[in-house]
């Protein structure tokens, strides 16, 4: 592993021996219409080739702190997703197979099945840091140690990491997040966006909670996320 990116999620791997293939060409996933047929392709000894067909882009919001612009997602859906290139007619590369969605078409839409894709759109602006720092630097970032959901206009704690800047602060799993260094959230995406973008990674966190009825304040020390991830130590 030669470097991995929070920001997107994004990881470069070098092989041990050469492999004497050419790279596939990158491609440009803003250009593609829902009407252009796609190929998604796994890798593995049982890796396939399927058709697929673009249902839209938008900013996906993870609960387990991660957020994206553009995100694209297609259907049918493919339980092997992951890592599965997405390509187009020309055999271009368009985005990296990362999640199986219940939500293709939109929270407010009806229920579709299919998978969720990082545009490389997301890869050219950040791979000279990536080869030169191992990151890009929208890597270093405040982290909490909380996985968040969306819950009618309410977001609540899933799960608090274990010895984690939430879990040392005292949040627990239930808890709703009114508001965070005094601006309310009513979704994980405006939660996120609020984190990362009050301040140093490592600094004082003000969240305003509700739990059993009563709102109570807390404050978290954030940690630098990439300074709590294991290192390769060489091979």
């Amino acid at each position: 592993m030669l470097a991995y990116d929070l920001a997107t999620g994004f990881g470069l791997v070098q092989a041990l021996a050469p492999l004497r293939l050419a790279p596939v060409p990158l491609g440009r996933s803003a250009t593609v219409t829902a009407a252009e047929p796609l190929m998604v392709a796994s890798g593995g000894d049982e890796g396939m080739v399927s058709i697929a067909h673009l249902l839209g882009r938008r900013t996906f919001a993870g609960y387990w702190e991660y957020l994206i612009e553009g995100a694209l997602f297609t259907a049918p859906a493919r339980r092997d997703h992951s890592g599965a290139g997405l390509f187009n007619g020309k055999g271009e590369l368009l985005g990296i197979g990362s999640l199986f969605v219940t939500d293709a078409l939109g929270r407010d839409a009806p229920r579709t099945p299919g998978n969720m894709f990082v545009p490389v759109e997301l890869l050219r602006p950040i791979l000279g840091e990536l080869r030169e720092r191992g990151s890009s630097r929208a890597s270093t970032r405040a982290w909490l140690g909380i996985n968040c959901v969306d819950q009618g206009g309410q977001v609540r704690i899933l799960r608090v990491n274990d010895d984690s800047p939430a879990d040392v602060a005292g949040l627990q799993a239930g808890d709703r997040i009114l508001r965070i260094d005094g601006v309310a959230v009513a979704d994980v995406e405006q939660l996120w966006r609020q984190l990362w973008g009050g301040g140093s990674p490592e600094r004082a966190v003000a969240l305003e909670i509700q739990r059993d009825g009563q709102t109570r304040q807390f404050v978290v020390q954030t940690v630098d996320r990439a300074k709590t991830l294991a290192r390769p130590r060489g091979v």
